[in-house]
């Protein structure tokens, strides 16, 4: 068991939505460029059918129709694994998980200013980051995953040692100085968000929740 206050709660889960939508979106982007390829992969190959297929009929068979059906057998081939790998619904799941992951962060965003500024009360406060929990979840549920190489390049951009490990610096990365908690605790503030409200400090137990 540990203690931490509500709105360190509220600022480790918001750098955790940072990361994961950073993973999904880069993931998006990575499958969006197999696509490209492979479409282009698949084009390259039906024009040689083509031509080749045209040519075996000018010049009445020859080596051409070995040509063309190497050809085709390829553009088959291709066309089969772009199947199997399943690339547009990856991409639109990848999409879809990004798009809800970003509205969460924004949401997270406006709590975290609301509740450094001071206009937000601790209960109001408690049942916006437990609807926001709710709705994590319910993302996290249907969420596809992202590859390896994909998570380790976000983890890399946020310079954490592992998902769950986001230092203050690293979340305040992602707000405005005014918002920064490292800053505040730099200046001799007594490590807290210099202008959160007493109800923000309140201590919440030891989980990182979504």
């Amino acid at each position: 068991m540990f203690q931490m206050t509500l709105l360190d709660h509220i600022r480790l889960t918001f750098g955790q939505v940072v990361y994961r939508y950073k993973a999904h979106a880069r993931s998006a982007e990575r499958i969006s460029r197999w696509i490209w390829q492979v479409r282009a992969t698949l084009l390259a190959l039906i024009g040689g059918t083509l031509a080749a297929a045209v040519t075996a009929v000018l010049t009445a068979g020859g080596p051409y129709d070995r040509v063309t059906a190497i050809l085709a057998a390829l553009a088959l081939v291709a066309y089969a694994v772009s199947l199997a790998l399943q690339l547009d619904a990856r991409l639109y799941a990848h999409r879809w998980c990004a798009s809800r992951l970003w509205l969460i962060r924004e949401r997270y965003y406006a709590l975290i200013a609301e509740l450094t500024d001071g206009i937000v009360d601790l209960d109001s406060a408690r049942e916006r980051r437990d609807a926001l929990m709710k709705e994590l979840h319910a993302v996290y549920k249907h969420a596809p995953l992202a590859d390896r190489v994909v998570y380790q390049s976000a983890r890399d951009s946020l310079r954490a040692a592992d998902e769950t490990a986001l230092a203050d610096e690293e979340i305040d990365r992602f707000l405005p100085a005014s918002m920064r908690k490292a800053a505040a605790a730099a200046a001799g503030m007594g490590g807290e968000t210099a202008e959160s409200p007493p109800e923000a400090l309140g201590a919440e137990s030891g989980s990182t929740g979504a």
